[in-house]
């Protein structure tokens, strides 16, 4: 989700996968980027434009949102078969050790930050 020209990038690690093997990738969940800050301020999470295409400047370095489809999709144009999608929450005993320290903690238990993803290379 950090490179700008993403495609080629996905094209060039399934290339390298031999065939039949997995290529395995995680990322921010798109439909949940920003989960904490808008937790925060809302006291739930929002979203207004997840089917968009977009920058996320941070202070260090940008983000690209896309929605799910555009990864799925692509996987999918460059041959590869979907084996496995988890989106894991974060552990209740975790948050509760951290919740002092970290207001609105909860809401990555309630919603997944993360998105693993597994597909087959084709043969």
């Amino acid at each position: 989700m950090a490179i700008p020209d993403w495609k080629p990038a996905m094209r060039a690690c399934v290339d390298a996968v031999r065939p039949g093997g997995l290529f395995v990738f995680a990322l921010v969940h798109p439909a949940f980027e920003q989960l904490l800050s808008t937790w925060q301020k809302h006291s739930a999470y929002r979203v207004q434009r997840y089917l968009e295409e977009y920058e996320i400047v941070g202070a260090i370095a940008s983000d690209f949102h896309r929605p799910l489809s555009a990864y799925l999709n692509e996987l999918a144009s460059l041959g590869c078969r979907l084996r496995e999608v988890a989106e894991p929450g974060l552990d209740p005993a975790v948050a509760a050790a951290a919740r002092s320290a970290t207001p609105a903690i909860d809401s990555y238990v309630c919603l997944p930050n993360f998105l693993f993803v597994s597909a087959e290379v084709s043969a």
